[in-house]
Formats: C-alpha cells, sequence, structure tokens
C-alpha cells in the first residue's frame, strides 16, 4: 500500500491576477479579473480532481478549503 504523502508545512504562492473576457451582443466585451490554481501541490494538499471546495471571501481575503464528504450543498 503506498504511504499517502502529506505537506505539513505552510506554503505561499505568488499568483497574477488575469484578465479574462466574454463576448457579448454588439461585438463588445466584457472584462473579469481570473486567478487560476493548477499544480501537483494542490493534489499534495488534499485538493484531488473532482472534490468540491468552499470559497470564503472579504475584503482583499479568499479562503479555499475543501468541502467534507458529509457536508451537503451550501
Amino acid at each position: 500500500m503506498a504511504q499517502e504523502k502529506k505537506i505539513t508545512k505552510a506554503g505561499k504562492r505568488r499568483l497574477k491576477v488575469i484578465a479574462k473576457t466574454f463576448p457579448r451582443e454588439y461585438h463588445r466585451y466584457v472584462i473579469f479579473p481570473e486567478i487560476k490554481l493548477s499544480g501537483k501541490w494542490l493534489k499534495d494538499m488534499g485538493f484531488d480532481s473532482g472534490k468540491h471546495v468552499i470559497v470564503s471571501h472579504r475584503k482583499n481575503k479568499i479562503t479555499i478549503t475543501l468541502q467534507k464528504e458529509d457536508e451537503g450543498e451550501v
């Protein structure tokens, strides 16, 4: 049986907020900010594909937490 790898120390990532455009009527576009998270480090922290997360936010802070399997919809 394979040993499950756990990250025990806190880490930091520096990411860039990019512009994402969506086409609208009359050849106009709207622009929204986007942050992409990807990498092996997410899987190592337990954020496996198919799992659900809870995103909490307030001014200047976003928190992403794995949803417990016994929790229902928010």
